[in-house]
């Protein structure tokens, strides 16, 4: 089956054989990488960079933790990075919220109510200030860390270009 994106990689090697004139081409390479091997590679070297990080770093805190969940429902899987200190907090405002809802409730009921204020905004926001220093002072003193960032930005620029380049595919009843 001959997708849309074979289809145009056809027409650009026609079209750099008509430029070329009257010169043929004996061959034509057209390569590329499958979205999943970008995406691959996106995690990959943003594993490098977490991995550096959270070695040079001496704040736990400050520390990096990446984990990927597929919502029930569905096959697409998302990423997401968070520092210890915020995985913490998300965790102590759940306990809490669990152990309300819990005493509030007559055995054997849940009752609709509201959870304890706890703020996890504002207790992050009272570190975020050591956080940017602690990445601006790492990128300064540890130029591999400055690499290894370079790089995933570049692996994510590929990839990011990747999906806007990739045509829709239409079914071949459509018009």
């Amino acid at each position: 089956m001959t997708s849309v994106r074979h289809i145009a990689a056809l027409i650009a090697a026609t079209l750099i054989i008509t430029v070329a004139g009257a010169q043929v081409l004996d061959e034509v390479v057209v390569s590329g990488k499958r979205l999943r091997a970008l995406r691959a590679e996106v995690i990959k070297t943003e594993d490098r960079v977490v991995a550096r990080y959270n070695e040079l770093n001496q704040d736990d805190d400050l520390d990096i933790e990446c984990h990927s969940f597929t919502p029930t429902g569905s096959r697409l899987s998302h990423r997401y990075c968070l520092l210890k200190l915020q995985k913490r907090a998300q965790e102590k405002d759940a306990i809490e919220y669990m152990t309300y809802m819990v005493g509030a409730a007559p055995e054997g009921f849940a009752m609709p109510g509201g959870a304890p204020n706890t703020q996890v905004t504002a207790r992050l926001m009272e570190r975020s200030e050591d956080y940017r220093k602690n990445l601006v002072r790492l990128l300064t003193e540890h130029p591999e860390l400055r690499e290894l960032v370079v790089e995933s930005g570049e692996a994510r620029r590929r990839y990011d270009a990747a999906i806007r380049t990739v045509p829709e595919e239409k079914p071949l009843n459509a018009r």
